[in-house]
């Protein structure tokens, strides 16, 4: 298949052109980019998959965002949810036509099946069920990074092991899960694949960076590997890129982040290979798919 000349630059007036088309509230310029759509979404694949394409709802924590297909972190308003002080589940971009990004807020693996948490997290789930989703629809839940991040170090550093800080929250994860395939919906998990070498919280990130490095990496580490555990047990699948693309014990590479707290697209491709390879998605080739030279993703381990 032909390159894109210049993929970033590509994706950049990708994106633009989108914002522009959602602020002029225009349905047929927003049709007019769905050719370039498939197109980024080819080039990351290495192959043209057959259309159509049943997209994957991904749903969670910021880093639902990822699988907007562009770095830039855009969001817009989705649905509000909630007369009195009203909370609004946003999207992406959504660049890639096999996903459409549903982000909660800041919302903790903890508290993903909890209703009245800070971020009405479970509520805007709720929404999400009664108005959008149906049975048979994919959805990929992304939660447990805040945790890593900084509830689960909280608990370690006053004296309560790696595993039996972790265990419950998976423990109430699940619970979330299997709420989900009771309505009918085919349910998978993006583990924690950020964990960032940053000491210190960005400006308007709404929860601190706790511990070490070291401490987070061991963590995250724990977590995939009980989220794996656990996927297996209920017969879901789990994929998480934490481990793959670095080293556990040291910091991964600036180019691998968009900001320190996020992937960036430059992993996009090794991301899609991962779901391909654990059935979240089913994609049929129109034309022949080009050696993959990225690194082999695994499951949650």
């Amino acid at each position: 298949m032909t390159s894109l000349p210049d993929l970033k630059s590509f994706t950049e007036a990708l994106a633009q052109d989108t914002l522009a088309a959602l602020a002029a509230k225009s349905a047929p310029a927003l049709a007019a980019l769905e050719e370039r759509r498939h197109q980024l979404l080819a080039q990351h694949l290495g192959f043209a998959p057959r259309r159509p394409i049943a997209p994957v709802y991904v749903v969670g924590d910021s880093h639902t965002l990822f699988f907007s297909g562009e770095d830039g972190m855009h969001q817009v308003k989705h649905r509000r949810v909630g007369l009195w002080r009203p909370r609004y589940i946003t999207s992406g971009l959504d660049l890639l036509p096999c996903f459409r990004t549903r982000h909660l807020g800041p919302a903790t693996a903890w508290r993903a099946f909890d209703h009245g948490s800070s971020t009405r997290g479970r509520e805007k789930i709720d929404a999400l069920l009664r108005y959008e989703l149906k049975p048979e629809d994919r959805v990929l839940l992304s939660f447990g990074e805040i945790d890593c991040r900084c509830h689960i170090p909280k608990l370690v550093m006053t004296g309560t092991s790696v595993p039996d800080a972790v265990r419950p929250t998976i423990d109430r994860l699940l619970k979330l899960a299997t709420h989900l395939q009771s309505r009918g919906l085919q349910v998978a998990f993006w583990g924690p694949a950020v964990i960032t070498a940053r000491s210190q919280t960005k400006n308007g990130h709404p929860l601190p960076v706790v511990g070490t490095f070291e401490l987070r990496s061991q963590i995250a580490r724990a977590f995939g590997a009980a989220l794996h555990e656990s996927c297996l047990e209920q017969n879901i699948p789990g994929v998480c890129l934490a481990g793959t693309y670095h080293d556990w014990n040291k910091p991964a590479a600036p180019e691998f982040f968009s900001d320190g707290f996020h992937l960036s697209q430059r992993l996009m491709p090794q991301a899609l290979k991962a779901l391909l390879d654990t059935g979240v998605f089913p994609l049929q080739t129109t034309t022949a798919m080009r050696p993959n030279t990225s690194p082999r993703p695994t499951p949650c381990s």
